[in-house]
């Protein structure tokens, strides 16, 4: 197993297997595991690599001609014009068996050129999908742009690469108490480069105070380089992103924490949704494009914990004035963060095992809430049954009599499928 991400490589191996060419592009935000993936899969293969780089355009072409040229064994000396005559000789050449031609880090070449995926796209139509090719765009932005979308539809799959679950913790620190181990989930995420961080032998506080608090550590700059490279206004992005992690969810909250207009934030938001680091989510039964009640989420913890606790105490870190910000992480980690990464835990066990959880195999799977502030954790259903989740990480009964509160919420979820109730629970035996 690669780094759980067997899904996708199976994805990529299933197109190169079939008898014709095939495009497929790789969404994910940066960090998220594109290169690895890709480097994974490309291993045993024929492959033409190239990595976007921020320069301009002549020096660009040249260097993939550059690739080309060596993997063809053709003249270096060559002068490309454009993409069209760098894709033009790739079909000119023979192809006895499939090779696979990949664009890495696309975004950077969208700096250079912001045509650049209709460029691609065009080339392949004109050239490289009647040749035995497989051409893979990884790309940290994902449009919303209508054209650019229409311009994603032309790829044979599509692949958007997310945070990794929690299982890959489990498998490389096995030693850690449940506690621990969710302490270290909310924390450091699930990228393997923060978790080779972790020091077992030490308790977790220590490992926030060595890896994230001290301006040594590349953790200390990491949240805010993840955002600089894509980003312009990054003072007001990087507010957002404290916002958020402060628990401001809904856009009228994080303006108000702001102190700005809704308004004015709308397009920071959707750039950072581009980018894949925000995620807008809405109740399970609503119309994603009509939806009222949108709440915004970072889609890595590490990143969430970052701009929760270190953005906002820079200059005392780098004055090594630690003990109040570990002081204020003891008080208030648990509450404000980990709640909802025990929730994010309980989602993943069920779609990894929906049948022991639910009995069945659900269509659908989210959260819920109402312009009144009632909230379920989780609903999942099917044609026949819906289930209504209760997460309680530190929520006790006095927060609801179990069960009989799960029930009375779940009166204002209009339906009539046949209603189930669980309460996962902190010590729960199932998790």
């Amino acid at each position: 197993m690669f780094l759980f991400r067997d899904e996708e490589l199976n994805n990529l191996q299933i197109n190169f297997d079939k008898p014709t060419s095939s495009f497929d592009l790789i969404f994910g935000r940066r960090k998220v595991g594109k290169t690895s993936l890709l480097n994974e899969y490309i291993k045993d293969k024929k492959t033409i690599y190239f990595t976007g780089l921020e320069l301009v355009s002549n020096l660009l072409l040249q260097n993939f001609y550059k690739l080309i040229a060596s993997f063809f064994n053709l003249s270096p000396n060559y002068k490309i014009e454009s993409f069209d005559e760098l894709f033009e000789i790739i079909n000119s050449q023979d192809l006895n068996e499939k090779i696979v031609i990949v664009i890495d880090d696309f975004h950077n070449l969208l700096k250079v050129d912001k045509y650049a995926l209709k460029t691609i796209t065009s080339v392949w139509s004109k050239y490289l999908k009647n040749k035995n090719i497989q051409l893979i765009i990884s790309s940290s932005y994902k449009s919303s742009d209508k054209v650019d979308i229409s311009l994603y539809s032309k790829a044979n799959s599509i692949i958007t690469l997310k945070s990794l679950n929690m299982n890959i913790i489990k498998n490389m620190l096995p030693n850690l108490s449940k506690n621990d181990a969710m302490y270290v989930y909310a924390a450091f995420g699930t990228n393997p480069q923060y978790l080779c961080l972790y020091d077992e032998n030490k308790d977790f506080i220590l490992n926030i105070k060595d890896n994230f608090l001290s301006y040594e550590s590349f953790v200390f700059h990491e949240g805010m380089n993840i955002i600089k490279n894509d980003l312009s206004d990054i003072v007001t992005y990087a507010s957002i992103l404290h916002a958020v992690s402060m628990g401001n969810k809904k856009i009228g909250d994080i303006a108000s924490f702001l102190d700005v207009k809704s308004s004015y934030l709308t397009r920071y938001m959707q750039k950072l949704i581009d980018i894949m680091v925000l995620t807008k989510i809405v109740p399970i039964n609503d119309d994603p494009k009509k939806s009222k009640f949108g709440r915004y989420e970072i889609e890595d913890n590490f990143l969430k914990f970052w701009f929760c606790y270190i953005y906002p105490n820079y200059n005392s870190l780098h004055k090594k004035d630690f003990y109040p910000i570990i002081s204020h992480i003891r008080k208030d980690f648990s509450k404000r963060l980990v709640y909802d990464s025990y929730k994010r835990y309980i989602k993943e066990l069920i779609i990894l095992e929906p049948v022991k959880f639910l009995g069945y195999e659900p269509k659908s799977i989210g959260s819920w809430w109402n312009n009144k502030e009632n909230e379920i954790d989780i609903v999942t259903f099917n044609s026949s049954n819906i289930t209504f989740i209760d997460c309680r990480w530190r929520r006790s009964h006095s927060d609801g009599n179990g069960y009989e509160y799960l029930k009375n919420k779940s009166k204002l979820f209009d339906t009539t499928l046949n209603k189930k109730y669980i309460i996962f629970a902190k010590n729960s035996k199932n998790n």
